[in-house]
């Protein structure tokens, strides 16, 4: 039934969870995984400023938000490797929610698989508002995970 399934993460517990359930998915499927972490613009822009202003450098702070999503994305394919699914690890910049719809069929996927809830701090309001924003504008199907 499904092929390639994408998992959209951001390394918090509920994404944990989801990936969990994807790559299981994946796994009965016979399918590929696409582990997706969209660095979110606004709290790039939001977390910059602010950490300008207190002496931290744009660089730093750009190459530090990369290296969390490259660590969230690998965490997927270890969960992946231990399930004998081949898992690709993708991070893009963007709208969380345009990016994942986007990435999905771009990559053909079958279905997105998406953590009801994300992480916390200067996101945490908008990341249930993404999963919902994903149930509405993608095509494909998409399973959230409590």
């Amino acid at each position: 039934m499904y092929e390639k399934i994408l998992i959209a993460t951001d390394g918090s517990d509920a994404s944990l969870k989801a990936s969990e359930h994807g790559v299981k998915l994946a796994q009965s499927q016979g399918a590929d995984v696409l582990a997706l972490y969209v660095i979110n613009e606004a709290a790039i822009s939001s977390v910059i400023s602010s950490a300008v202003l207190h002496g931290s450098s744009k660089d730093y702070l750009r190459v530090n938000m990369k290296e969390s999503a490259k660590k969230a994305v690998n965490e997927v394919a270890k969960i992946g490797e231990a399930a004998g699914v081949k898992v690709d690890p993708l991070v893009r910049e963007g709208d969380a929610a345009g990016k994942i719809v986007e990435t999905a069929g771009i990559n053909g996927a079958d279905v997105i698989v998406i953590g009801s809830h994300g992480e916390g701090g200067i996101t945490s309001k908008l990341i249930g508002s993404i999963a919902q924003k994903v149930l509405i504008w993608s095509e494909l199907p998409v399973i959230v995970v409590r």
